[in-house]
């Protein structure tokens, strides 16, 4: 854990427009805001704070620091012997410490260091061969993996995300415009650490994974989808999976959308109790296409063009083990140009 005292890049009033969330957001480098008012904590906003409000109300919203923060964080007192239960039990990365007075004294970061889990039993596959119909003309012509977010590929950021875990090897999985990624790999720093297979013909967002699996049937694979932008701890993911039995699993991301309306919450008939709330949230935990699956589960599987939703239906036909693994809110699908946008602005991508 690491305890934070100085306080003073990390705090914020409930004014601040998101522009200057940003910059703050920047400048502190601990991935959260306190917004506090007189020294008493009002919320805390993180990059999945700032994350869903440009997703829900695109990168330039008019929200400030008010609306756009948790404000019903979970704190603590200046008691260090209860900070790891305390995080043991809720899924956050950081903790207010307040005083007796309620006022904001410190914050403690849950940091991990990264422990001894290998991933020697495993290898990657980075699905990269769909056609990118989303993106319009602009990027007719190019594939989506190579779009570049402040001045990086998001393919460049994925494997910068898994070279240093241990892999036993990388695959890209290619179809469209497939000798513009094999050229671009070829002249950066992993042009002899990645394996290239090119689909004949398209395979579906998961035929390549069934096909490629029988020939690595002992191990592991952890499959990635192109287009999306994401920080995570893949060795809490390895860790899930190794002590799960799980076959399958699935990484999913929080995802909020806004009614942009005062709804009412009413029983049967209006003539009895209901409450308006106004302009309400709806959280939803979203596929964020990462998975991780023993190849041996995909044995009886045939090779064809599939997808992957029709491959874990098929997975629960085989009758074996699928669980679901929550990787957070920093992620990102880059599947258009309002995407692109926002992941431009977001802060846990640097």
């Amino acid at each position: 854990m690491k305890i934070i005292t100085d306080l003073t890049k990390l705090t914020i009033e409930k004014n601040f427009t998101l522009d200057e969330i940003l910059i703050k957001m920047n400048d502190g480098k601990e991935a959260v805001l306190l917004v506090v008012e007189n020294s008493k904590l009002l919320g805390i906003i993180t990059d999945g704070d700032i994350r869903r409000e440009m997703v829900t109300n695109g990168s330039n919203s008019n929200s400030n620091a008010s609306k756009i923060m948790n404000g019903k964080p979970i704190t603590s007192d200046d008691d260090y012997t209860v900070w790891k239960e305390i995080f043991l039990n809720n899924d956050i990365e950081h903790l207010p410490i307040l005083d007796k007075d309620k006022n904001v004294i410190k914050i403690v970061r849950n940091v991990e260091n990264q422990n001894e889990l290998s991933f020697n039993d495993s290898f990657a596959l980075i699905i990269a061969g769909g056609l990118g119909t989303r993106m319009g003309e602009n990027y007719k012509n190019q594939p989506k993996c190579l779009i570049e977010i402040k001045g990086k590929t998001i393919l460049e950021r994925t494997l910068d995300s898994i070279s240093n875990l241990g892999l036993n090897k990388i695959v890209l999985s290619l179809n469209h415009e497939y000798q513009q990624i094999i050229d671009y790999v070829q002249n950066t720093k992993y042009k002899d650490s990645v394996e290239f297979t090119i689909e004949d013909s398209p395979l579906g967002t998961a035929g390549s994974l069934v096909s490629i699996s029988k020939d690595y049937s002992e191990q592991n694979c952890l499959v990635l989808n192109s287009d999306i932008l994401f920080d995570i701890n893949f060795f809490k993911l390895k860790d899930f999976f190794d002590n799960s039995e799980n076959d399958f699993v699935i990484c999913t991301s929080q995802y909020e959308i806004e009614i942009p309306y005062g709804v009412i919450e009413k029983e049967e008939l209006l003539d009895k109790e209901y409450e308006i709330i106004e302009k309400p949230r709806i959280n939803f935990d979203v596929i964020a296409g990462i998975y991780f699956v023993k190849s041996k589960t995909l044995a009886k599987i045939d090779n064809a063009k599939i997808e992957m939703d029709e491959l874990i239906i098929k997975i629960k036909e085989l009758d074996k083990k699928i669980s679901y693994f929550n990787i957070g809110a920093n992620w990102i699908d880059v599947g258009n140009n309002k995407q692109i946008s926002i992941a431009e602005k977001l802060t846990f991508i640097k």
